[in-house]
């Protein structure tokens, strides 16, 4: 009995420093190709050292950070590793190069360990971690500002190429001129997922934000309890993709006026993602600008405006509307007459508001012109439009309005 508990003992214990043998070698080279596959030019990591021993290792890494008209941000990075059968845990340092800018920070923070970060790595390459910053504080006779304690978790799995990222903060507030800022509570959850083509990702948000307020001397704006969250995805052929945002703010104060219970929803469907990618390139030149994005347009897209809604001091606002523009529309068409998009598009649009807008002044004129062309009917207390659009046929009100 005694001889094969002895026994177990040893192939266990072998097993165990064979394990974390292995796991060492593996964060070696898991490391080394990792830091190779980066592919970002504005950010060069480098690894300047690894030394590992059975039990543990130390990295040492600098980071180079693109900046316009600046010479790059240089950061120091170190970690000490620890090696276990089945997994790898770190601890993380971090300096800036700059003297002056660690010193400011340091000041700031108050204190020169205001950076903290953990990581671990298992044998089936998820990756775990957590990084945190302390409150700070600056000011001068000009401007203020504080912070609020920021805890950061990250989730990252090697062979899937999904991540995951938490973000808790306090939040900030701060004082420029006569100028006054805050936002308290700010909670951001997302997930990512690398797809097998290059540069194609889906994605998923939420933000949360207990509370933001401006305040200067002609000017207060206030959110209270503000919610949005959307998502990317990308079909399954990887030609085009589908993104939805959604707002929710419980309440809005702009200066006097109050508006409650305000929902935001958008969805943009079938967008071409070689096109897409050439708006984006072309976006800051306006010479080209339109010919790309009526590119995008003669590919097809769906919008899709699914809820917007508030209650504000004249009563309750609500509208829709829903646009899908078939696609193979010849793209010179588009470029020379927008309007020829009509012809190829179909949609509806709903719109109530509360008639008490004809009583303000920055809303009357265009209101009345919408009633007396019929635009717009009144009935019980509201201003209502519902129009269709038909491959060139426009119905308002039930009304066809010649194209």
């Amino acid at each position: 009995m005694r001889k094969w508990f002895i026994m177990s003992a040893l192939i266990v214990s072998c097993l165990l420093l064979g394990s974390t043998y292995f796991v060492g070698v593996q964060i070696e080279k898991t490391l080394k190709e990792q830091i190779a596959q980066l592919d970002n030019p504005d950010v060069d990591i480098q690894l300047v050292n690894y030394h590992k021993s059975f039990f543990n290792a130390h990295a040492d890494f600098k980071i180079l950070v693109s900046l316009p008209e600046r010479e790059p941000l240089e950061i120091q990075m170190a970690s000490d590793i620890t090696h276990y059968p089945y997994k790898a845990n770190s601890i993380n340092t971090m300096h800036f190069s700059d003297q002056s800018l660690q010193n400011k920070l340091n000041t700031f923070f108050q204190t020169e360990d205001w950076f903290k970060s953990t990581e671990s790595i298992n044998l089936l390459g998820k990756v775990e971690g957590q990084l945190s910053l302390p409150k700070g504080t600056y000011e001068t006779p000009q401007e203020t500002l504080d912070t609020g304690a920021l805890t950061l978790t990250y989730g990252y799995d090697l062979k899937s190429e999904q991540s995951d990222l938490n973000v808790n903060w306090a939040g900030f507030n701060g004082i420029v001129g006569n100028e006054h800022f805050t936002a308290k509570d700010i909670v951001i959850a997302a997930s990512f997922v690398k797809l097998e083509v290059a540069h194609l990702i889906d994605y998923q948000y939420q933000i949360d934000i207990g509370e933001f307020d401006f305040q200067r001397a002609d000017k207060q704006l206030t959110l209270q309890q503000a919610k949005l969250n959307g998502a990317s995805t990308t079909a399954d052929d990887r030609l085009t993709l589908s993104s939805k945002n959604a707002w929710e703010v419980k309440t809005i104060q702009n200066g006097p006026q109050t508006f409650t219970d305000t929902q935001f929803s958008l969805a943009l469907n079938k967008l071409n993602i070689a096109a897409l990618n050439e708006l984006k390139m072309n976006i800051d030149d306006p010479s080209i600008r339109r010919q790309s994005l009526s590119y995008l347009m003669s590919l097809g897209v769906g919008v899709e405006l699914k809820k917007l809604s508030s209650k504000t001091p004249w009563g309750e606002v609500n509208a829709n509307l829903q646009v899908d523009v078939q696609k193979n529309v010849a793209l010179q068409n588009i470029t020379n007459n927008p309007l020829m998009l009509i012809d190829y598009s179909n949609g509806s649009l709903n719109v109530n508001l509360p008639n008490t807008l004809l009583g303000q002044p920055e809303f009357a004129g265009l209101l009345q012109v919408a009633l007396n062309n019929r635009i717009l009917d009144e009935d019980e207390g509201k201003l209502s439009l519902q129009a269709t659009l038909d491959r060139g046929e426009l119905t308002v009100n039930d009304r066809v309005i010649p194209m």
